[in-house]
């Protein structure tokens, strides 16, 4: 069988049931690997793949063998809804929005602008690195629905933090209606239990959700990834997996060669290192980057988006913020705390007194570590104990067990047991006598609020960056406020994914019982806590303004309703030396507050880009007394250098109507839908009482034992509950909207309404059935009065694909044709024709005779030629054309890589000996260079390629 036969797109037969090809991948040996999905009774919504080589009976429809049967329904219902399907399951292009727009969402340009510049480039794999809380996870929820709509996002994989696959889930679900099977623990097992062993969940289920830390830890799933390919994978907080070198970023280079389509995320997109932005920039596009290293903004610039809240100037979307209030609540230290910080400044002293200007000056070189032990200690304390006495009493302990399971001690204060012992009697004693102030301070601040913890009361977070300290505090809260478990929870790295999934989930809904969440800072990156609170608790300072925001971010984000009200507990003193020290982390909040009402991003002041680079600093400035501390660091790369700084964000890409225009023949798509339903309950392919509309808007569908077997891989919160068992669609936003809100009220809910749109798998399912209906080569024939008397309009969607097996054109025109024989007219446009003849209004039925479809039938090897000479074939010509061009910008592009390429490898290996170490890396360099350069040149040549022949289908026929 030869390639050029298949297309997508085209319905095969095989073993006498009927499959429509979704995908093609042609083998070594010139044979054909087909994806199809079943469209006949009995494989209807299953997955296949034929191989042409072991598959002989594989029949392609002929277009000119078309049955044509006559539509008797009233008004040819059946024939317009056929025709209206096939124009909604047809793959779009162009660079427009085709249907995400629909989705449960408010609406803005600056949403829709990755997805547009996505779009521009030949695959679409883009970083949107938009500042925090402006919604990256509705940008995403955009991509994938546009992909799909397009028919390339079949297979989706979504790498998450652990916290957050539950959220993402379900956000990704209630709003667009596209199901995402969860792989925490939890799905594994089930999985486990469902599947037999050899099973490859990646190709059973075609969209998942998992965390990259499963699939680094689990040399199962890596084999499993190592099979399977997708059509795109997301991978959220992007910055986990920048270092190439480390097992997350050796994963997600590997990840990102087995997709299409890939979208990174980050709010912290690069960490002031040329090189590790430059590994996400290459898994996006590899030879973006030159070999030298040596990059600026237009390498890059194609390949990302970044805003912040201060350049979205649309009033709607900004009044789903709400300005943030800012309060700081000063805890003057206790005598006690006073000896026990004095001791601590005199060991920060006195090790100071033991470096010479020359030490100070490589205070955090490693070649001096020795020397400066006891100044790194003072400070390790100092931080420990501004988390918490505990903490520092923790610390302590943990060093006292060191030493003794060592033996070894020395002059240093580290090392010194009698010092040690000391230390840790004052803090037992300002533990023991409650002399904590800024505990003391907290439960009078709570107290103030009229906070006791009862169910009326209002909900709070609190950071600590210590687990210790979140212990402290639970003690104490417990205690002081006499709680109950439930009522105050912790979240930490150290629970398990379904933990803390499950506290995430319950803390953003109406009926939870937590009042307060003790949470570290692993709760700070992507966590959603802004449902019913808008109270926050710095109980410590992170020394990262990066960490500060992240952490205020939790709450104040886009659709918080309240001010959000975020506490800074600040320790206080006039005693010279800690009043520095405390003056320096107070300016961190300041500092904090003041880019954000100003550039957005507060990276942008150290321009570390790092969070434990900004701790390094911070300690640095603690050591030199340096209150005015924000000077600015000289990274690799900047804000500045690669998203231009304050006045020069990522350009726009929307277009002045960035929605596609619709082409249909119902005035809504509640028409279509009613019609849908009805023409399949006519046809007996639904029960009567299936599905109903309760209103013009609402549509309930009963969840059969076919449509639940057929959507197996919804996640299993999204299936109505087994007694009712009904799916609720709506065409109302608003509807959808609050029943997410409403949803948010109890642990557990789901949002109960969805969007009724093309997308929702249930429609799909439905339209699908109606598709089917219409037997293989068959095309519905109506008789029109409208239509000039004497013609017949042959309605034609024709499809070339490109050699990687994709649809690049794909069109609906009408060849008019004479009855008596020959062209009527050249083809037109359907749209065009649904114009002119008003087939998208009320049609008469009329008397169909046989004799009539006879004629039409004799007519159809002049159809297809007609249609294949004079339209497709140009469509293809002046597609080629531009795909040649293309192809030639490409080719450029690579050749000019290649070339500095080689020369970087020249200069780098001139000089060096030729050592068997030397020799492998130049084989190695040289091998990356060839791979590359082969891979991309094949690959831009078969996306620019249009060799292929068209496939026509006749759709219907109009005549008079």
């Amino acid at each position: 069988m030869n390639n050029t036969v298949f297309a997508p797109g085209a319905r095969i037969s095989s073993r006498g049931e009927d499959f429509l090809i979704t995908g093609i991948t042609e083998n070594f040996d010139g044979s054909i690997l087909l994806d199809a999905e079943g469209i006949s009774e009995l494989v209807k919504g299953k997955r296949f793949k034929f191989d042409t080589k072991l598959e002989k009976d594989i029949q392609i429809l002929d277009p000119a063998n078309t049955k044509l049967v006559a539509d008797t329904d009233f008004g040819y219902r059946r024939t317009k809804l056929f025709l209206e399907t096939q124009l909604r399951n047809n793959t779009h292009y162009g660079s427009k929005i085709h249907v995400a727009h629909k989705a449960a969402f408010n609406l803005s340009d600056y949403q829709l602008d990755p997805t547009l510049k996505a779009f521009k480039l030949p695959r679409p794999r883009l970083l949107i690195a938009d500042g925090v809380g402006l919604g990256k996870t509705i940008e995403v929820g955009i991509f994938l629905a546009e992909m799909i709509k397009r028919g390339k996002g079949k297979r989706i994989m979504v790498l998450a933090l652990k916290s957050i696959l539950g959220q993402f889930q379900q956000e990704i679900w209630n709003r667009f209606a596209i199901p995402l099977v969860r792989l925490d623990s939890h799905g594994i097992a089930q999985i486990r239990t469902e599947l037999p062993a050899n099973k490859n969940p990646f190709e059973y289920y075609d969209k998942t959700i998992i965390s990259i830390d499963t699939l680094k830890n689990n040399a199962k799933f890596r084999h499993y990834i190592e099979k399977s390919r997708w059509d795109i994978i997301v991978i959220d907080e992007c910055h986990t997996v920048a270092n190439s070198n480390s097992q997350r970023g050796d994963l997600a280079q590997f990840l990102a060669t087995r997709c299409e389509s890939l979208v990174l995320t980050s709010a912290t997109p690069h960490n002031g290192k040329k090189e590790t932005f430059a590994n996400l920039i290459q898994m996006i596009e590899p030879t973006a980057i030159p070999r030298t290293g040596d990059y600026d903004k237009s390498d890059v610039a194609p390949y990302y988006v970044r805003r912040f809240k201060q350049h979205i100037l649309d009033d709607q979307v900004r009044s789903n913020f709400q300005e943030r209030q800012i309060i700081p609540i000063h805890c003057p230290i206790t005598l006690e705390e006073e000896v026990f910080l004095s001791k601590q400044q005199k060991i920060k002293f006195e090790a100071l007194q033991t470096l010479d200007l020359e030490t100070e000056k490589n205070l955090f070189d490693d070649s001096t570590r020795k020397e400066k032990r006891d100044l790194l200690f003072s400070i390790g304390l100092f931080k420990a104990y501004m988390s918490s006495p505990l903490a520092a009493d923790q610390s302590i302990s943990r060093r006292i067990e060191r030493i003794r399971e060592s033996g070894k001690t020395s002059n240093n204060a580290e090392d010194n047991i009698s010092l040690l012992k000391e230390l840790k009697t004052d803090l037992e004693l300002i533990i023991k006598n409650k002399r904590d102030s800024k505990y003391q301070t907290f439960k009078e601040k709570l107290i103030d609020l009229g906070w006791s913890g009862r169910p009326k009361d209002e909900r709070i977070v609190v950071f600590a960056e210590r687990i210790d300290t979140l212990a402290y505090l639970r003690e104490n809260l417990m205690e002081d406020f006499d709680l109950g478990d439930d009522t105050l929870k912790t979240f930490h790295g150290g629970l398990t994914d379904i933990e803390q999934q499950a506290l995430v989930e319950d803390f953003g809904k109406k009926d939870s019982q937590i009042r307060i969440l003790l949470t570290s800072d692993a709760g700070s990156q992507g966590v959603n806590l802004h449902f019913f609170c808008h109270l926050m608790f710095n109980y410590d300072i992170p020394w990262s303004l990066i960490t500060l925001e992240q952490r205020n971010g939790r709450i104040d984000r886009y659709g918080q309703t309240q001010t959000p009200k975020i506490h800074y507990l600040v320790a206080k003193s006039d005693t010279e030396g800690l009043k520095t020290d405390f003056h320096i982390l107070e300016n961190l909040t300041k500092k904090e507050e003041e880019v954000y009402k100003s550039l957005g991003d507060v990276a942008s002041v150290f321009k570390l880009y790092d969070s434990k680079a900004e701790e390094t600093k911070v300690e640095e400035a603690i050591i030199q007394q340096n209150e005015d501390f924000f000077g600015f660091s000289i990274p690799d790369i900047s804000d500045e250098d690669l998203f231009g700084g304050e006045d020069d964000i990522t350009e726009s890409f929307v277009e002045p109507e960035p929605i596609a225009a619709e082409l249909s023949l119902y005035a809504n798509d509640g028409d279509y839908y009613r019609e849908l339903i009805e023409q399949l309950k006519a046809e007996k392919l639904m029960g009567y009482d299936d599905a109903e509309f309760v209103d013009p808007t609402y549509l309930e569908i009963k969840n059969t034992k076919e449509l639940d077997r057929v959507l197996f891989d919804l996640p299993k919160e999204s299936k109505p509950e087994v007694k009712e068992g009904i799916y609720r669609l709506s065409l109302d936003k608003t509807t959808v909207q609050n029943s997410i809100a409403e949803a948010r009220k109890k642990k557990g809910d789901w949002a109960k309404f969805q969007m009724l749109y093309d997308l929702h798998p249930v429609i799909r399912f439905l339209m699908t059935k109606l598709e089917a209906s219409v037997d293989k080569e068959v095309a519905l024939v109506a008789r029109h009065g409208k239509i000039p008397t004497g013609t017949a309009w042959f309605v034609i969607h024709g499809q070339a694909s490109n050699n990687l097996g994709q649809s690049v054109i794909s069109d609906f025109f009408v060849v008019p044709m004479k009855l008596s024989g020959g062209l009527h007219k050249q083809p037109v446009p359907l749209q065009d024709f649904i114009r002119q003849f008003d087939i998208n209004k009320t049609l008469l039925t009329q008397q169909i005779e046989s004799e009539d479809l006879e004629t039409l039938s004799e007519m159809l090897i002049d159809v297809v030629d007609f249609a294949t000479s004079m339209h497709m074939d140009q469509k293809q010509q002046i597609k080629q054309i531009e795909m040649e061009k293309e192809l030639a910008v490409y080719q450029e592009k690579l050749k000019n890589w290649e070339k500095s390429a080689k020369e970087q490898f020249q200069i780098a290996f001139a000089d060096r000996p030729i050592t068997g170490f030397i020799k492998r890396r130049m084989e190695d360099e040289e091998r990356y260079v060839e791979t590359i350069m082969s891979k991309s040149s094949q690959y831009y040549k078969d996306l620019n390629s249009l060799n292929n022949e068209a496939h026509l289908k006749v759709i219907a026929v109009f005549y008079n």
